[in-house]
C-alpha cells in the first residue's frame, strides 16, 4: 500500500531551516552541560576556543615573544 504527500517546497525548506536552528541549540546547550571541547574545527569550537583564549589572557596566562631568538628559545625550552 503506497501513499503519497505533497508538501510545498515553502514548506520542506521551512522545516529543514527549524531542524538546522534545533541542531544548533542542542549542540550548543550540550557543549555547555558536558563543559566539554566541541568537534575541532566546527563553529561551536572556534566560539570555544576564543573565549577559553580570553580567559587565559585575563589571567596572564601566555607569553609574549618579540623576535624570532625568543622564539627558537621558547620552543626550545619546552
Amino acid at each position: 500500500m503506497n501513499q503519497t504527500v505533497t508538501v510545498p517546497t515553502k514548506t520542506i525548506d521551512e522545516i529543514f531551516s527549524r531542524l538546522d536552528e534545533l541542531t544548533n541549540a542542542v549542540k550548543k546547550i550540550s557543549v555547555k552541560l558536558l563543559n566539554e571541547e566541541p568537534r575541532y574545527g566546527s563553529d561551536e569550537w572556534w566560539e570555544w576556543s576564543i573565549r577559553e583564549g580570553e580567559k587565559d589572557i585575563k589571567a596572564g596566562k601566555y607569553t609574549t615573544i618579540k623576535n624570532a631568538k625568543e622564539l627558537k628559545s621558547f620552543f626550545d625550552n619546552l
